[in-house]
């Protein structure tokens, strides 16, 4: 926890070397409860040239004015209003500090100041409801894209299909013209069951000139033994 000395010499030491962020910190203002039921997740907020604010210490207690202007390096604004009058009667503005004010209005005209202070707003009832119908639109949406390129691809794979059915064709037809017709006679051959083809026997030599085999006799008489038993005797 960061220590703060409670001597004014070291105060306003201090006060004089904030940076730019510690100046702009110091800078913020409590909200009032109607902008605090509106933006329920900040409690303060810089204040800014334009702000309505309503003053709650000093003699200027309940007056509610625009701020005029802003001096981050004093750490003061001036309101509208709000004036002290000197001694030889000139006028010169009141300043206060930030802590000593609540805010009753923004000034929403800095786009990227709006941006920041919507994520911090509380949506209402309305705002629900359109959130849910864009929800819904942005579904439908979503589901009809998806449909549309479900059919953009199912046509292109028909095309596809198609194209590649026509190059079969274009091919068979070439093949078919490439090929020389077939006579009625082959046509008529592919009818009829082929035949298996008959065993032929294997190749004998002729006989040779003046050599004719003698012609067999069926019934041709024994030949005569010339040497048998009985003539030994």
């Amino acid at each position: 926890m960061k220590h703060y000395s409670i001597q004014p010499r070291k105060q306003r030491l201090a006060g004089y070397n904030k940076n730019a962020q510690e100046r702009t910190r110091a800078m913020a203002a409590h909200l009032s409860d109607e902008l605090l039921k509106e933006y329920s997740r900040v409690r303060s907020v810089t204040v800014r040239k334009g702000d309505t604010v309503k003053v709650i210490r000093g003699a200027f207690k309940g007056q509610v004015s625009k701020v005029v202007k802003v001096f981050p390096r004093k750490g003061m604004i001036s309101v509208e209003e709000a004036t002290l009058t000197k001694a030889d009667g000139k006028k010169v503005a009141r300043l206060f500090r930030p802590s000593k004010v609540i805010l009753t209005k923004l000034d929403l005209s800095d786009p990227w100041r709006r941006e920041k202070l919507n994520r911090f707003k509380v949506p209402t009832r309305a705002e629900k409801k359109e959130d849910a119908r864009g929800e819904k639109k942005a579904a439908r949406k979503e589901e009809e894209e998806h449909i549309e390129a479900a059919d953009e691809t199912e046509k292109e794979n028909e095309k596809e299909k198609a194209a590649s059915e026509e190059k079969k064709a274009d091919k068979a037809d070439k093949n078919a013209e490439d090929k020389p017709e077939k006579t009625a006679v082959e046509k008529d051959d592919k009818s009829v069951p082929d035949k298996k083809p008959e065993h032929k026997p294997a190749h004998t030599e002729a006989p040779k000139a003046g050599h004719e085999e003698a012609p067999k006799h069926e019934h041709s008489a024994p030949h005569p033994q010339s040497h048998s038993k009985e003539g030994t005797k």
